[in-house]
């Protein structure tokens, strides 16, 4: 009977806490949908947004001059980003292939600009220009005939989302700040973010640009946009850039081969990524000053709050060091990386040659020891009006130094 009774008090106790647990779950799971509700009321488009951009009439991509390597967002306002978005969709005929109705991907291309953060530089622009640099890739670099339409809808895409929500800080800074983000991921704690962003987003009623497709292109899909994002870690690229260089310098190499082509889609987002270094020196003055002054910020927190000493290039007191790092920035990441994606495809010229003239300008900034507060200073004449102007004369192209707007 004692044993009995005991395991009777044993199995209540257990029914118990089951219960409770049990509750736990409904209310967190309500907490969830309370969430999502939220985000679907203020991070998505409204009504009067999408009806904004539905009455204007899409450019052609040459008239927004997204088909060109040299392209600077600048010369677009904010609406007439998502109307070059939405033109790109069209123009690789991704949304007649696929289904995509044409509200929907106007309220889907408005909620991702809006889930960007106001951050110095990681923000929706950035998004945008990476898209756009994919764009130029698979139309004048001719890369669309070699990806299959799945893989195409899966570039442009997670070019376009793949620093959605960035706190303009890096996986490190996630690590050191023991942030959310770092104990909810193992490892690439921001690429996986905004992955798993992106799809909440476009899960939002009305975001569903994929809802025409099978339950096992979608997968597939979801599959190779996760590949995607996570290839624009750097350390990633690291890990793969000896292969990948390997590959490109054997004529005989099938980038048809499924693991060949799949190293091939994340060199190439790495490459759109960083393709800030492959700009007109004017453009790639002024992003090189965002990129630094969101790096000092998280410098600034990681010694004040954190009492670790920044890398040089988050140390705001080296700031008249920029020609220098972006120097070495260049001979460390970038010049391999352009010079290997131009022998896989010689089509990508314009970006080696890009990255090469830039550094030559870097060059003479540090041997005329300018400081970041000449650099910056330059940087406010490139006004809206100025680089459109220049860049509808034609002359907006990767001169010599000597040639461009001075302070």
């Amino acid at each position: 009977d004692e044993s009995l009774f005991e395991a009777l008090t044993l199995f209540c106790g257990l029914g118990i806490f089951n219960v409770v647990n049990f509750e736990r779950l409904l209310k967190a799971n309500s907490a969830q949908k309370v969430v999502l509700e939220i985000l679907s009321y203020h991070a998505s488009a409204s009504k009067d947004e999408v009806a904004i951009i539905e009455r204007k009439e899409i450019p052609s991509a040459e008239d927004l001059n997204i088909l060109s390597y040299d392209f600077a967002d600048h010369t677009l306002d904010r609406d007439q980003t998502v109307l070059a978005t939405v033109r790109m969709f069209m123009d690789l005929d991704l949304v007649n292939k696929f289904r995509i109705d044409h509200q929907t991907l106007i309220r889907w291309s408005i909620t991702v600009r809006k889930n960007y953060r106001d951050v110095m530089y990681h923000n929706w622009r950035h998004g945008f220009n990476v898209a756009q640099m994919m764009f130029a890739m698979l139309t004048s670099g001719q890369m669309a005939n070699q990806f299959s339409d799945l893989e195409t809808l899966a570039l442009l895409v997670g070019s376009l989302c793949h620093d959605i929500d960035h706190r303009g800080t890096t996986n490190q800074f996630q690590a050191l700040s023991n942030s959310p983000l770092a104990n909810l991921y193992s490892t690439s704690f921001m690429e996986y973010h905004h992955f798993n962003h992106f799809q909440t987003i476009s899960n939002v009623d009305g975001n569903n640009i994929f809802k025409s497709m099978s339950e096992t292109d979608y997968k597939a899909l979801m599959d190779l946009i996760k590949q995607v994002i996570l290839a624009t870690d750097l350390a990633m690229y690291f890990r793969q850039k000896l292969t990948f260089k390997n590959l490109a310098e054997e004529e005989s190499t099938n980038w048809g081969e499924p693991d060949n082509k799949a190293l091939l889609r994340s060199m190439m987002i790495t490459g759109c990524d960083l393709s800030a270094i492959t700009k007109p020196w004017e453009v790639q003055r002024m992003v090189a000053e965002k990129i630094a002054s969101e790096f000092f910020n998280q410098g600034d927190i990681e010694r004040d709050k954190y009492g670790k000493p920044p890398l040089k290039m988050m140390d705001r007191s080296k700031r008249d060091e920029l020609p220098k790092i972006q120097m070495e920035f260049i001979d460390n990441v970038c010049m391999e990386l352009y010079e290997s994606l131009e022998k896989a495809n010689p089509l990508f010229r314009p970006l080696l040659d890009g990255c090469l003239s830039n550094r030559r300008n870097w060059m003479n900034q540090a041997e005329r020891r300018t400081s970041f507060a000449d650099i910056s200073s330059a940087n406010v004449t490139l006004t809206h009006s100025s680089i459109s102007t220049r860049m509808q004369a034609g002359r907006l192209q990767n001169q010599p130094e000597e040639d461009t707007v001075e302070s």
